[in-house]
């Protein structure tokens, strides 16, 4: 699949900001029960106001990728059965009720007042996140994404990228947390490796369609690809297989293992068991981890083969091949009745 620039764009925006609010209002949540010492006023705000930012300016990058910006609000209308509805949805009440949140926090409202939004943000930032994985892991033409391994590790993702920005608030705030993120960090930095290594691995076991059973015939009649019937390119043979991509392909997956994973637990593991950090090795392990985490992405989409590839001769080559099993008796009749 052509990997669209503006949907990685709002997947770092948006899995940043739901992630760190996730644990920012956690922290919040934990003192009403006289547990931890919450969060100064200015570095609730602060965050805050940047989650606010970086959700909005997902929104406006993800509307890039629509072919009539205008009608965007028509997404509402399918919220029953469209996982990309019920994202648009839960995305636009997650920033709606943040922002309440954070007037309300800032004016000292009523404590019953803040947390019942706080709460509300909390739950449709996890909903926001949960929808947009779902658009994937239920499309069922590209195989590769069409599984549970899909949803878990891209919520992991999020919430490795909120935790790494919230270690890297706690060592310039000097709050009491930095142990507890460092340890979030390494563990969902781990968690998610060890998912997106099992999405990778899961790939080379997929039992993929043939030509035989997309036309509904029997596999004693082999069907092969004579001609693709377009001498041109067209929508098809460039949005849903990206020639160049899959080609890079070998060189950016293992790059983008090293940058979103590989080095960021070398750093945090670092400065845990030695108990050396600074706002450079936190910083840099954020920026990492965004920088790989937008490759990984690319790779994610560029993996993708949508079945319709089967007709362009540009769908992995097992796809070609007849096996035995699947509709093996099924009889071909021809009639002129």
């Amino acid at each position: 699949m052509h990997p669209p620039l503006s949907l990685i764009f709002f997947f770092l925006t948006a899995g940043t900001s739901i992630g760190s609010f996730i644990f920012s209002y956690f922290i919040i949540f934990l003192t009403l029960f006289g547990q931890g010492q919450g969060l100064p006023d200015e570095v609730v705000l602060k965050l805050g106001i940047l989650q606010l930012v970086l959700i909005g300016l997902g929104a406006f990058g993800a509307s890039f990728h629509l072919g009539h910006k205008l009608r965007a609000w028509k997404a509402i209308k399918r919220f029953r059965t469209s996982w990309l509805s019920r994202e648009a949805v839960f995305s636009g009440a997650y920033g709606f009720t943040l922002l309440v949140f954070l007037v309300l926090y800032y004016f000292q409202a009523n404590p019953l007042l803040i947390h019942t939004f706080g709460v509300l943000t909390f739950i449709l930032g996890i909903l926001s996140g949960f929808s947009t994985a779902m658009i994937y892991a239920s499309n069922q033409f590209v195989l590769e994404w069409s599984s549970s391994i899909t949803v878990i590790y891209y919520l992991l993702m999020y919430l490795m990228l909120g935790s790494s920005l919230m270690l890297y608030f706690n060592h310039l705030y000097n709050l009491p947390y930095l142990g507890t993120f460092l340890f979030l960090t390494f563990l969902f930095l781990a968690l998610a490796f060890g998912f997106r290594i099992a999405f990778n691995v899961r790939q080379f076991y997929l039992r993929r369609p043939t030509l035989n059973e997309a036309l509904n015939l029997p596999h004693n009649r082999p069907v092969r690809v004579v001609d693709i019937g377009s001498t041109t390119d067209n929508y098809c043979t460039e949005e849903f297989y990206y020639r160049k991509g899959k080609e890079l392909l070998s060189t950016v997956i293992p790059l983008a293992y090293l940058l979103t994973f590989v080095i960021p637990l070398f750093l945090v593991l670092y400065s845990w068991i030695t108990g050396i950090g600074n706002h450079w090795i936190y910083g840099i392990t954020f920026l990492l981890i965004v920088t790989g985490s937008a490759l990984e992405r690319w790779c994610f989409f560029v993996e993708g083969n949508h079945v319709q590839n089967l007709f362009y001769g540009l769908y992995p080559e097992e796809g070609y091949k007849l096996r035995k099993g699947y509709m093996e008796r099924k009889e071909t009749k021809i009639s002129l009745y």
